[in-house]
């Protein structure tokens, strides 16, 4: 059977942030002066460390000095001298967190379309996801829209995606799943016998452990899977 849905994640899927620059910035009011590239790496790897680790944890602000003190160990600095203040500096700097769809992500979409297929949107989001999506453009893109906080179910409970089956009316070998977390994307989805596309930007650096093969470095590679 062909495939006529591709459901998405949101977040590091069809939204980037704006987070790895802050992080730089952050560093760099405290003294230290690491590159972006190095940054990078380490917040990607935190960010990896705690899907494995403690999943549903990663958006929660009460865990956010845990997440700042690991991705300071990653990045080779001394924790213990610059928690303090680099927490403090990225708690000032939080007015300036931006969600903004790739640069390639409508064209993805449009083209999925042209194609005949479908596209839906799987997201454990707080009720701000829709007015993101209104302020990225799209809006109207996705049927159905699941978003966690509006269903009271989360990724990856499987019932989830049962319900975007249901809504869908779909079958689960026609449809693929597109996402950047692997417990949470990968493991909630195939529950249900969805085939996913793992979103990794920097090749497999953070998910070695899985041993997963059906991975992209965007959503531009999800094609190749199609």
């Amino acid at each position: 059977m062909g495939v006529g849905y591709v459901f998405f994640d949101l977040g590091l899927t069809l939204l980037d942030n704006n987070h790895v620059p802050l992080f730089k910035k952050a560093l760099k009011a405290n003294g230290i002066d690491l590159p972006l590239s190095e940054v990078h790496k380490a917040y990607h790897l935190a960010n990896k460390t705690f899907m494995r680790t403690r999943p549903g944890e990663i958006s929660d602000r009460s865990f956010f000095c845990d997440y700042v003190s690991l991705f300071l160990v990653l990045a080779g600095l001394d924790e213990k001298a610059y928690l303090e203040p680099v927490s403090s500096t990225l708690h000032d700097l939080g007015h300036e967190v931006r969600w903004m769809k790739y640069p390639f992500t409508d064209e993805v979409v449009s083209s999925l379309k042209k194609r005949g297929i479908h596209t839906g949107l799987i997201s454990n989001w707080d009720r701000g996801c829709r007015s993101l999506l209104e302020a990225n453009g799209l809006a109207g893109q996705f049927d159905p829209l699941l978003i966690s906080s509006e269903v009271g179910l989360e990724k990856p409970d499987k019932r989830i995606f049962e319900l975007a089956l249901e809504k869908a009316g779909a079958d689960p070998d026609e449809c693929i799943y597109v996402g950047d977390n692997y417990y949470d994307d990968v493991l909630g989805a195939s529950g249900v016998g969805i085939r996913t596309i793992l979103i990794n930007s920097p090749g497999r650096l953070g998910i070695e452990e899985t041993g997963y093969d059906f991975v992209a470095e965007d959503i531009r590679g999800i094609m190749r899977y199609i």
